[in-house]
């Protein structure tokens, strides 16, 4: 049986990747070994900083949260309720995870992660090239100082115009969905063009290729793992209990525990709980704060 290939179309400010991150977990779980996964940046935030100052990211971090709120009603995934401020563009947050990518994929993922829990769980968006820096310097598996010397390189520059370049070259399937449910699939207009949504998955293999668009339910990824190659699910890995799941990943929502241990789960004997918004998160004991800017974000 071959492997799946799986391409993530994605932003670190997009709540609907975000609240969609406990069924990404568990697909990574339970058939992880079975998935050649590679992460697109797609760049959901142009750049807001006008030259007269007009954008206030302070003033706008209000509303911001406010569409977020509404966003976790159907997610059930943390929303910042005391936004510091809005992220004011994706593109640095972007280039410092193509630069983590060179370390390897799971370097990638985990300061990836770590920018969306700056947001979400810390409402203290990571949206400069110094704020990225100093988040990474606590991501564990991350080589601060090389991500410093990598993030302005020509190297970066290209993947990242590559993503961003692929992202807005959606596939049939979404330029011709009509959906209608909150976080739809449907492509979004960019410009002159078209876009994929946040989080778009594209699942392919020897049997055919299957993309799930948007806020979709978990078994739609299942069938798509299953459309490109069959018998691909089969005998997953059991379900990490929560101590497990702790150790695989530093931290968790409370959404990701029961969805990922089963409802009943108990919160981890040495958790660190964590609540700057609506919804708690639970950290291992020894995970660092991290620091936005110079300030310190205490776990609770």
């Amino acid at each position: 049986m071959g492997a799946v290939d799986v391409v993530e179309f994605t932003d670190p400010w997009c709540s609907w990747a975000w609240g969609t991150e406990p069924k990404l977990r568990r697909l990574r779980w339970r058939w992880g070994d079975r998935c050649d996964w590679r992460i697109v940046m797609g760049d959901l935030v142009a750049d807001r900083r006008a030259p007269d100052g007009t954008f206030d990211p302070v003033r706008a971090a209000t509303k911001t949260a406010e569409h977020w709120q509404h966003v976790h009603e159907h997610t059930g995934m943390p929303w910042p309720v005391h936004l510091r401020w809005t992220p004011g563009l994706s593109a640095d947050a972007a280039r410092g995870v193509k630069a983590a990518q060179l370390q390897g994929d799971a370097a990638g993922r985990m300061l990836l992660r770590a920018l969306r829990e700056s947001c979400f769980v810390y409402a203290a968006p990571a949206d400069t090239e110094q704020r990225v820096l100093e988040l990474a310097a606590t991501v564990e598996g991350v080589d601060a100082a090389r991500l410093a010397d990598d993030v302005s390189s020509s190297v970066v520059d290209a993947a990242f115009r590559a993503d961003r370049a692929e992202t807005r070259k959606p596939n049939d399937y979404v330029r011709n969905l009509e959906e209608t449910h909150e976080g739809k699939g449907n492509a979004k207009p960019d410009g002159d063009g078209w876009r994929y949504v946040f989080p778009t998955l594209l699942f392919r293999g020897p049997n055919g290729q299957a993309t799930v668009p948007g806020w979709q339910s978990w078994e739609r990824y299942v069938e798509a793992m299953e459309t490109a190659v069959r018998g691909s699910t089969r005998d997953p890995r059991p379900d990490p209990t929560p101590d497990e799941a702790l150790a695989e990943w530093p931290l968790l929502t409370e959404r990701e525990l029961s969805f990922l241990c089963g409802p009943s789960a108990v919160v981890p004997s040495m958790a660190r709980s964590v609540d700057w918004g609506a919804g708690i998160a639970y950290a291992r004991p020894d995970a660092p704060a991290p620091s936005i800017s110079g300030e310190s974000v205490e776990l609770g």
